[in-house]
């Protein structure tokens, strides 16, 4: 695939998809009748296990919902502290290809994650507020990381990037005040310097 064709993927169910889901009732998901997308969650559970076969992580799938805020009344604003969805470990199958706009926003509890080697496309917001999480391996095959993809990633110290990496959208890192290193494939170093803001250039390192 292209980029541009990449990039055209939609991560939005379709009226029709929603209508005919499948209910995982053991991870309280919901999946397109084919099974190709992961379409909602209800971040009950604190582990889950995508099935094998979905290639799409649908927006906002396992983001922090109002609902979450224990002993917040409807309406009420909601502290950012208090701002955390429940899951704590994610199980990616390996043929997932698109993780959606803001999948795994605000997933406070999430300390690490394994990117599955089929995986394409990161977007927008798709880690932002990932509180707790300390070193992510983005995949070889992966093309494109969305704007504020791993913004406000406190706890990040490290980021490894794939050698087929693309595009980086803005802020990508931004306010990541614990990253340290951005690691970059062996001989990629001015291909990746020109992805990254000047402000991170110093941490750059090739591996």
């Amino acid at each position: 695939m292209t980029l541009e064709e990449i990039l055209g993927v939609p991560t939005v169910p379709s009226p029709e998809e929603l209508g005919g889901d499948i209910w995982d009732d053991e991870n309280r998901c919901s999946y397109s009748p084919d099974g190709s997308k992961l379409l909602d969650a209800e971040n009950f559970p604190s582990t889950v296990t995508v099935r094998e076969g979905c290639r799409i992580l649908c927006d906002g799938v396992f983001a922090f919902q109002d609902y979450m805020a224990e002993d917040r009344k409807i309406g009420e604003e909601i502290p950012l502290d208090e701002r955390n969805s429940f899951l704590e470990k994610i199980h990616l199958p390996s043929t997932l290809t698109h993780i959606g706009s803001a999948a795994f926003n605000e997933c406070g509890y999430l300390e690490s994650i394994k990117l599955p080697k089929s995986l394409l496309y990161i977007g927008e917001d798709a880690f932002c507020d990932c509180w707790n999480l300390e070193k992510v391996t983005i995949p070889a095959a992966t093309r494109y990381i969305g704007p504020r993809a791993f913004q406000g990633c406190i706890n990040l110290y490290q980021i490894r990037l794939g050698k087929s990496v693309e595009a980086i959208g803005e802020d990508a890192f931004d306010d990541c005040e614990s990253l340290e290193t951005i690691l970059v494939p062996h001989g990629m170093l001015e291909h990746f310097l020109a992805l990254i803001p000047k402000s991170y250039h110093e941490i750059i390192e090739e591996i």
